[in-house]
């Protein structure tokens, strides 16, 4: 009883055809490098003007907030000091004593 087996050729002996592509290796491989780059400045123009508008829209809404007023008292209640209300009276008698002092000169 002999088996035969089918005889399987090595890939050596086989002569592979190379298949001659009509587009050359460095076109493909600049194609490549230029879409890349082209992506990548796409990108950064996108995201730079995505980040411009974030901050713009931020410093927009800051700027139209409504503003607090608030009501000043006639006179100080002594709750609290107010220097300013101090320094209106004192301003007030000093050009009074200035006046005063003008009359009396002149008198």
């Amino acid at each position: 009883m002999n088996i035969d087996l089918p005889i399987i050729p090595s890939p050596k002996s086989k002569k592979q055809k190379k298949i001659d592509s009509s587009i050359p290796k460095w076109a493909v491989f600049s194609l490549g490098i230029i879409t890349v780059l082209v992506v990548v400045a796409i990108t950064k123009a996108i995201v730079s003007l995505l980040c411009f508008g974030l901050i713009l829209a931020f410093i927009w809404s800051q700027a139209t907030k409504p503003v607090a007023h608030f009501e000043r008292e006639p006179k100080p209640t002594g709750k609290q000091l107010n220097l300013f209300y101090q320094n209106q009276i004192n301003s007030k008698h000093s050009s009074t004593r200035i006046k005063e002092k003008k009359e009396r000169r002149a008198a």
